[in-house]
């Protein structure tokens, strides 16, 4: 389909598209952008925004705005344009800018190349006296192609094109830099005099105009080129010292010499004011990244306000502060400023709080409560406030020019952004840590359920036996059903030990209160508490004699001891072997004691998992019985001791090794008894 205009109010809703056609948009959206807005830098822009985003919400299609730069926009049209991006973004499109003479030729090109399916373009400004000069929608329609062209009609009437010439005061350096040019010109030129023609020696005074135009720009190009003519004409041509001209040929040397200054001067100006302005905004993307970088890397709000407001005070020379809601929501305070010590007066505090409840600037430089001597900028994301900046412009002898103005916005934009990341990061977090708080409790209760259910169970039976058998029971019977209700309470008792260590692990309320204590007695002790559950096994320990004492909590490291004993001794074969092995690393300054079993085992990839709270894992070490807290309460008791655990594989690779790792005391030699 060829591109045809269709001329529609901004403010009236688009036109229902067809079915098929709506449908056949729906499914090239999948591709890629199909629907394309150009921006100007103009009033219209933010009409052709809105339409656009009406459009591909009606559509259910990727949006697009582009604007082509010809590299003769001005700081005012900068900042409008950004500000159109930043819109864009926020209604969900995305943005591009293209570098071109031609506005029509990039736009046509880039539509046929991304096959977009309908291009937006403003209604074009009247023309004035250039009547030869056509409108974009008339240049695209000449240029042909496959898309629709919609051309938006703005809501209010646009005022007829003239231009606008702000005059710049003369600045010192200007003259002087084209007097002083003009000077050595003069002074070359009369000592080439005798040997160059003067055609040759206007060269000379062109060369005077291009350093007064590189040197300082258009206007001191313009006064050198006039003042070279002057000069040219009073001290090069006959008659010499007068302005009056005789010879015709000296006349045309000296009009040329005119007309070519004057535009090499302009061209040269022009150039320079590209350089400088490309070297600002260079400078300003640079300061903008390492801006951007130094809030990405910021992780929490009080050093993304701290890095916003030094960053704002730094580059605009004015005293920055960010304001706050207090911890009652109700006054806002200061939380950041630079300077430090910097305060606001009762005026200052009461515009902030306007701008806050009304979500608008306000202050210096605003339609609103202008006559403040600060500037109160809200810093809005998704409808909600998450600060004011507050910027002392009064300070400034000028206004923020466009640039400035640009920059204020983007840290400002970017510093709200930065505000919201810690927002949502703090959120996310305690919204895992609640989650994980909840799964931590039903793991808990459905352990805690199941695994206190069996020992209940069977000191209820051997109780209940008792009182109702007791006259047909034998003494052995009795002794055998009470040795089962003191072996199933102890069970019993260490599970809930286990639930209370953890808790205090995980409060911080478990204090470690250290004793001199030997490895024998932790062992000897740990055994005699699981003497019924290491019936049937062969237990074998083995360490050096010679082993220092241990600067420990006796009770947790024997608790500990417990229940590694206790894991390994219930995944044993009847018969099996649990090896209790201790030897001393003296380059680490630790006592390494491990126990090993002959159960199946624990696979490489869960060796680390299983010290985590409530695994049991489907098969290995840990699957039959247990609330998979024993483990996690070793690691948590080894390391408040500074100590650690590790699972490795058993001798020669059958069953599992739990080895401990305990700190020895700094002075082993020391006075034991002083502590």
């Amino acid at each position: 389909m060829n591109a045809t205009p269709e001329s529609r109010p901004a403010s009236d809703p688009p036109p229902a598209a067809a079915p098929g056609d709506a449908e056949q948009v729906r499914r090239g959206a999948v591709k890629g952008v199909r629907l394309l807005v150009a921006l100007s830098g103009g009033s219209e822009d933010a009409a052709l925004v809105r339409t656009a985003h009406r459009l591909a919400e009606r559509d259910g299609v990727r949006w697009r705005a582009i604007h082509v730069d010809n590299g003769r926009d001005d700081s005012e049209r900068r900042l409008v344009l950004e500000k159109d991006f930043a819109m864009v973004h926020r209604l969900g499109g995305e943005t591009r800018v293209l570098q071109g003479k031609d506005r029509a030729a990039e736009l046509h090109d880039y539509a046929r190349e991304h096959r977009i399916a309908t291009l937006l373009v403003g209604c074009s400004r009247p023309s004035g006296w250039r009547v030869w000069r056509r409108t974009l929608a008339e240049q695209l329609l000449r240029r042909g192609g496959t898309f629709d062209l919609v051309v938006v009609a703005e809501a209010r009437q646009r005022p007829r094109f003239r231009p606008r010439h702000a005059w710049q005061p003369l600045r010192w350096r200007e003259p002087v830099v084209a007097l002083l040019s003009i000077l050595g010109a003069v002074a070359v030129a009369g000592a080439l005099d005798a040997w160059l023609e003067l055609a040759n020696l206007s060269l000379v005074f062109l060369a005077a105009v291009l350093a007064s135009a590189t040197l300082a720009g258009t206007r001191s190009a313009m006064l050198s080129a006039a003042l070279g003519f002057l000069a040219f004409n009073f001290f090069f041509t006959q008659p010499r010292f007068s302005l009056a001209i005789v010879e015709h040929g000296q006349l045309l040397t000296v009009v040329f010499f005119l007309l070519v200054a004057v535009v090499v001067g302009q061209l040269a100006g022009s150039g320079r004011r590209r350089l400088l302005a490309l070297r600002s905004s260079r400078e300003q993307t640079h300061r903008l990244l390492t801006y951007a970088r130094a809030l990405s890397a910021a992780t929490d709000r009080d050093q993304v306000g701290d890095i916003g407001v030094t960053s704002l005070e730094r580059w605009l020379g004015v005293p920055v502060v960010l304001l706050d809601r207090d911890e009652e929501g109700a006054d806002l305070t200061i939380r950041h400023a630079a300077p430090p010590g910097m305060t606001l007066d009762t005026g200052a505090l009461t515009a902030a709080g306007w701008s806050w409840q009304h979500r608008q600037p306000s202050g210096r430089g605003t339609e609103n409560l202008p006559d403040q001597q600060w500037r109160l900028l809200p810093l809005v994301e998704q409808g909600r406030v998450l600060g004011i900046v507050a910027l002392k412009l009064a300070v400034r002898e000028t206004p923020p020019g466009p640039d400035q103005e640009a920059l204020i916005e983007a840290l400002s934009s970017q510093l709200t952004m930065a505000l919201e990341r810690t927002r949502l990061v703090g959120e996310l977090g305690t919204a895992r840590l609640s989650e994980e708080n909840e799964r931590l409790r039903s793991a808990l209760l459905s352990s805690v359920s199941h695994d206190l259910r069996t020992p209940l169970a069977s000191i209820i039976g051997s109780a209940s036996s008792l009182r109702d058998l007791e006259p047909q029971l034998s003494r052995q019977d009795r002794h055998e059903l009470l040795e089962g209700i003191l072996s199933e309470s102890e069970r019993l008792n260490r599970y809930i030990q286990n639930l209370l260590d953890m808790t205090r692990l995980g409060h911080g309320g478990l204090r470690i209160e250290r004793d001199w204590i030997s490895l024998d007695d932790l062992v000897a002790a740990a055994l005699r508490r699981l003497g019924p559950t290491l019936e049937g096994l062969e237990i074998e320990r083995d360490w050096p004699e010679d082993l220092p004492l241990l600067h420990v909590h006796p009770a947790l490291i024997e608790q500990a001891l417990v229940n590694v004993i206790d894991n390994a001794a219930r995944f044993s074969p009847p018969g099996g072997r649990v090896g209790i092995h201790a030897r001393l690393d003296a380059a680490q300054r630790q006592l390494e004691v491990s126990v090993t079993d002959q159960g199946p085992g624990i696979a490489p990839e869960l060796r680390e998992a299983v010290f985590d709270m409530f695994f049991t894992g489907g098969e290995g070490d840990r699957s039959r019985y247990g609330t998979g807290l024993g483990l996690a309460i070793c690691r948590g008791m080894l390391g408040a001791h500074g100590g650690g655990i590790d699972a490795k594989p058993g001798p020669g690779g059958i069953g599992t090794s739990i080895v401990m790792h305990l700190p020895l005391p700094a002075d082993e030699g020391g006075d034991r008894d002083d502590d």
